[in-house]
């Protein structure tokens, strides 16, 4: 496990820190919900960038 720091204006935190008041949740599972959602998405997009590349070399052939 890595420990991550980082600088956030404070008006920025508040307002952070109310978003998770508001869904029941720590500001700490809301960041690792982010990053979840973030690389879901950049696996996903990885997959399909790559099943194009596959499709394309099947239809070449």
């Amino acid at each position: 496990m890595r420990k991550v720091e980082i600088d956030v204006k404070e008006q920025d935190y508040l307002d952070f820190l109310s978003v998770c008041i508001e869904e029941k949740i720590s500001v700490e599972e809301k960041l690792k919900n982010i990053i979840r959602y973030h690389l879901i998405t950049y696996r996903n997009r990885r997959k399909a960038e790559n099943s194009k590349l596959f499709s394309y070399a099947k239809d070449c052939n």
